[in-house]
């Protein structure tokens, strides 16, 4: 019985270090080649008319930053394994950042367990190419994990959906998904 445990901390221990070390490889390349783009009078980006092109797969989309739980990442295109291992992914054809729809964002639980502390009100910071975006945090929900009805598009305004694993700590074993829902701020 220890010896299952043990392989189960060496198992989850290496996936956060694993996806720690790659976050701050994403976010030190981010930093150096993005440069913020200055807000309106309103201290909000535009929100989008137009629907940018799609990304590639495993490309950089955007630097998340929940300043309430000191979380940053770089959002790379894609929810793949490849692409969860080392951080947040976008599902893609969702909306991006901005865009009047749902942007969706996921994440391995490994990578999320500071999620559990996210508060309503708490803002959610989106930094792209094209302009930096704030979210307010709404609510939350827990799904079944095979529950698409979170993702889904045809939103009213600007949101944005933040979907890990729960329970948070269960890792590989989680069987539901903990779900963050913000709208976009104007």
């Amino acid at each position: 019985m220890f010896g299952l445990a043990f392989s189960l901390f060496l198992y989850v221990g290496s996936n956060v270090a694993y996806t720690a070390d790659s976050q701050a490889s994403l976010t030190q390349q981010w930093d150096q080649t993005h440069v913020p783009v200055a807000a309106s009078g309103d201290d909000a980006s535009p929100v989008l008319a137009f629907e940018r092109p799609r990304l590639g797969y495993g490309q950089p989309l955007a630097k998340i930053n929940v300043p309430s739980i000191k979380f940053v990442g770089v959002v790379l295109e894609g929810t793949d394994s490849r692409v969860l291992a080392g951080g947040p992914g976008h599902i893609p054809g969702t909306a991006y950042p901005g865009e009047p729809d749902n942007v969706v964002i996921s994440n391995h639980n490994s990578y999320s367990l500071s999620w559990g502390s996210v508060k309503t009100g708490d803002l959610i910071e989106l930094q792209t190419n094209y302009g930096s975006y704030k979210y307010r945090v709404t609510g939350f929900k827990i799904v079944d994990a095979h529950d698409t009805s979170v993702t889904g598009s045809s939103h009213p305004k600007p949101t944005l959906t933040f979907i890990t694993c729960y329970p948070l700590w269960a890792g590989a074993l989680a069987t539901q998904r903990y779900v963050v829902f913000a709208d976009l701020i104007q």
